[in-house]
């Protein structure tokens, strides 16, 4: 009895403290949270979560993810910053470039990536190869018409 009693109470801190998107949930705009993330429906926009973000098999993200773990099982089109381990499952779909401490990637898995290291500095360093041009940097919207 004692054990069922301490499983109910650990999943009820684990769901107080996990946001769940569920299945057929659309959502278009930004997420910001302080808590683990859990994706299972479609989100068009970035995804901003000071802890993990598990992207389901049922789950699909157009935009960036900021994190600091991830674990992809669905789809992801869009960067990600990932302070961590950035995880693959071999059902996962990702298309964007990849910024991650560590990197696990699953046989499997259909990866169209660029990976780099993860940069503690919101913006690249403005000489050199890192150099980006973040006018011309594409919302969210466009990756839509991109994948479509």
């Amino acid at each position: 009895m004692w054990t069922k009693e301490r499983r109910i109470q650990e999943e009820m801190e684990m769901a107080s403290s996990t946001s769940v998107f569920a299945p057929g949930l659309n959502i278009k705009g930004n997420i910001e949270a302080t808590s683990d993330i859990r994706i299972e429906g479609d989100i068009t926009g970035n995804v901003i979560s000071k802890k993990k973000v598990i992207v389901g098999v049922s789950g699909k993200v157009l935009g960036d993810i900021h994190g600091s773990e991830i674990c992809v099982m669905g789809e992801v089109y869009g960067d990600l910053h990932i302070q961590g381990l950035a995880r693959f499952s071999a059902e996962a779909k990702m298309k964007g470039i990849v910024y991650s401490e560590k990197i696990e990637i699953e046989a499997g898995a259909d990866m169209e990536v660029t990976l780099s290291k993860f940069n503690k500095s919101p913006l690249p360093k403005e000489s050199g190869p890192e150099k980006k041009n973040w006018d011309k940097v594409k919302p969210a919207q466009d990756l839509i018409k991109l994948n479509q």
